[in-house]
């Protein structure tokens, strides 16, 4: 097959400018879709978490779910204009007739002003006399009248849009339902979108920071949309019974105009409290036998102290520091918004800011060789959480600055969850994993992949999802039992997770080591101990590794061999090929040879003892230090040669799909599947544990309620205990791993087989 020529930097330039200039073409072009389509993406990212939340609740498909939620709101939306929309709108419509009149009676209402003064105001000792102080102002009908003259054009318009709405809706019902449609595309392919975007960057560090952007950005726009919806909804309600209470007129449309007006940041609020004053100070009676000018100024009083409470309670509550831009910028984003894009733009302008602010400050670190993601300070602890509704709310809608991997997590129902590994560098690796595997490694020898860890050694950070960049541990700590399963309530309280996940490249000997069991563990070294298992994914003719004692062999022999150097005499060696299966109880001796390629399974320690090192030293030209005394006593004297675990058939119960029990113990179970092409193993995480799943070879499609991912091997996902059902579909013949934790009854550190 002839090999593609690389393209040279002229001609990526060329065509990079000329498919930018074919974008910008296109959308000007078709400028007047582009709002459609901008709002049926709005629609599908509002409802997308509801959406999620019943899909992983029910167990049932995206496309199901995405279906019956938008036929509700269908249902909802035209219920509620036969019933509420209509009278509401004929209020609004009333509003935008009369206020050119309402305006005429309050420049006469302005000018009248002094008329309507006491005679003589007492302040404390003081008497001033009405007319020793009005002679002095100008005259008030005509500050009157030139103050209305200018801001009467502008409600003028205000008004003729609300009288016009009614009759404009016939002309937008093919938009609306334009809108509909494509937005239920949108609804059902945004965990797919996520990942496309993702993709594009091609370099895997980069791939992390545009993951990071994306969830940057994403929480930045989640938090506005579904804050200001929900704030819409309070501000409609609260403004409506407020000013029908007072008796204002029209109190309804005053209602759903104040709620619109959130939509516009800064200065929508202003604009709905306004006109409700103006519809106060204008109507034929007021209420409680004030006059015209006493009941408007209740009705400010009541907008002014509405705003307060929203400002100062609803807001921090529910949409939060979602933005973090300075009010003036956010005013002044309206402002360009509306002269760009007219209302749509005046509504997005604040989010659309906020968004280039994260990408620029991206940037400008880049520049100037700074991490792209500075830390944030951690809040602390003894913050009281919000309680009430309005905390139901904020567990929707939470805060949303820029988190850094150890920042509380606040957000996201748990789903599957894959990770960027973190390599080390011993010195008995090798290159496998590029070579074999096809992974972008650090230069120099890799001798461990660490997959999913959650260890002071190392925290491998989440790669997909909206909990990209975060730890493990921090999820872990937000998600408890909903991560973990009511088998796990120990590491639950103590915050550590149960399992340790590695690949190991032995291009050298390790060294000859044991690992203490638990008690032992945490009373030395104040850590648990370790049990592991390994399975040989690839070994060269020949390979071997050591795996307990020969016979014979007593504490005493061993630390005389020790003394003396002749402990690979003592040492028991096996013989392995790609597809075994070595079980490492705490206690037994081991140490991997040259030339084999492992999956590890362990305890969630990195206590280890070393015997013996081959006479090897570190790179200032010292030997590696040895633990003999620690492993004299924790070594397990009855694990003399010990063979190969034997793999049980298990039964499977789905066609294609075949199922070994590889290991069993107190604190894992695997099992190895082996899933036919286009044959599909059903699972489900019913809440008891958590699920690890590794794809060893071939390739699968992780399907559950509310997403997919595709996975191809060597790789590994941990499956939330709450996660629910899920199908691994395979597009060909496909090995698998899958490891969870056990039930209580088979706690014990013994391999069953």
């Amino acid at each position: 097959m002839n090999q593609s020529p690389p393209w040279t930097t002229v001609t990526k330039a060329i065509v990079a400018v000329s498919s930018l200039a074919l974008a910008v073409l296109v959308i000007w072009r078709f400028q007047d879709l582009v709002q459609p389509l901008v709002l049926a993406v709005l629609l599908a990212y509002i409802l997308h978490p509801l959406i999620s939340l019943i899909s992983n609740r029910l167990g049932l498909p995206r496309g199901t779910m995405v279906l019956a939620v938008y036929g509700t709101l269908a249902v909802a939306v035209v219920v509620t204009l036969s019933f509420v929309g209509i009278t509401t709108f004929q209020q609004a419509v009333t509003i935008g007739k009369n206020l050119p009149g309402w305006f005429d009676q309050a420049v006469d209402l302005v000018s009248t002003l002094p008329e309507r003064l006491p005679e003589s105001f007492a302040i404390g000792p003081l008497l001033l006399e009405r007319d020793a102080i009005i002679p002095q102002l100008p005259g008030w009908d005509q500050v009157a009248t030139q103050l209305f003259r200018v801001v009467e054009p502008i409600f003028s318009r205000g008004g003729s849009i609300a009288a016009n709405f009614v009759s404009a809706t016939v002309n937008v019902l093919g938009l609306i339902f334009l809108v509909f449609i494509v937005s239920i595309y949108f609804a059902n392919d945004i965990p797919r979108i996520g990942k496309s975007i993702s993709n594009f960057a091609h370099d895997a560090d980069y791939r992390a920071d545009a993951d990071r952007l994306m969830v940057d950005v994403s929480r930045v726009w989640g938090a506005y949309l579904r804050g200001q919806v929900v704030l819409a909804l309070v501000i409609f309600v609260v403004v409506s019974l407020v000013l029908a209470i007072l008796g204002v007129d029209n109190a309804l449309g005053l209602g759903l105009l104040s709620g619109t007006m959130e939509f516009l940041p800064v200065i929508g609020p202003l604009l709905g409290a306004g006109a409700a004053v103006v519809v106060a100070l204008t109507q034929d009676t007021a209420s409680f036998s004030l006059s015209s000018f006493e009941f408007g100024l209740v009705v400010l009083i009541a907008m002014v102290l509405i705003q307060q409470v929203e400002n100062n309670l609803l807001v921090p509550r529910i949409v939060g520091d979602a933005l973090n831009l300075h009010p003036l910028l956010v005013m002044v984003s309206v402002v360009m918004g509306a002269s760009l894009a007219g209302l749509l733009g005046a509504v997005l302008a604040a989010p659309v800011v906020a968004s280039l602010k994260i990408l620029g400050n991206y940037a400008w670190r880049k520049m100037l060789d700074l991490p792209p993601f500075p830390e944030e300070a951690t809040p602390p602890e003894d913050t009281p959480p919000p309680t009430g509704w309005l905390a139901r709310l904020a567990a929707l809608w939470p805060r949303t600055k820029n988190q850094s991997p150890n920042h509380p997590i606040t957000q996201s129902s748990p789903y599957p969850l894959q990770f960027t590994p973190i390599f080390k560098d011993y010195i008995w690796g090798g290159r496998a994993l590029e070579t074999l595997l096809g992974r972008a490694i650090p230069d120099g020898p890799v001798a461990e992949s660490w997959e999913i860890a959650a260890h002071p050694h190392g925290q491998t950070p989440i790669a997909n999802g909206t909990l990209a960049g975060q730890a493990l541990s921090a999820v872990q700590k937000a998600w408890g039992e909903e991560l973990l399963g009511s088998r796990n309530r120990q590491a639950v309280e103590s915050g550590k997770f149960p399992l340790l996940i590695k690949l190991l490249d032995a291009n050298r000997w390790l060294s000859v080591q044991v690992h203490p069991d638990d008690a032992y563990a945490l009373a030395q070294e104040n850590d648990y101990g370790k049990t592991e298992m390994w399975v040989i994914l690839r070994a060269q003719p020949g390979a071997e590794l050591i795996y307990g004692l020969k016979a014979g062999v007593t504490r005493e022999r061993f630390a005389q061999a020790v003394d003396e150097n002749r402990v690979e005499e003592m040492l028991h060696r096996v013989a392995v090929s790609a597809g075994d299966v070595v079980f490492v109880p705490s206690g037994t001796v081991h140490a991997l040879g040259p030339g084999v390629l492992v999956a590890e399974i362990q305890q969630n320690s990195d206590t280890t003892y070393r015997i013996y090192d081959w006479g090897r030293m570190e790179a200032d030209g010292q030997p590696r230090p040895l633990h003999v005394d620690k492993a004299l006593e924790v070594i397990d004297w009855e694990q003399i040669e010990p063979v190969l675990a034997a793999p049980r058939i298990a039964p499977a119960g789905q066609k294609g799909v075949g199922v070994e029990e590889i290991a069993h113990c107190a604190y894992f179970y695997t099992e190895r599947i082996l899933v036919g092409a286009g044959r599909v193993y059903a699972g489900e995480c019913s809440g008891e544990s958590f699920e690890i799943w590794a794809v060893l070879s071939g390739s699968v499609r992780l399907e559950w309620a509310s997403g997919e991912v595709d996975m191809t091997g060597v790789s590994w996902v941990l499956l939330p205990a709450s996660l629910g059902a899920y199908r691994l579909t395979a597009s060909k013949q496909s090995m698998l791993l899958r490891v969870i934790t056990p039930a209580d009854e088979n706690d014990e550190n013994t391999d069953t087989d």
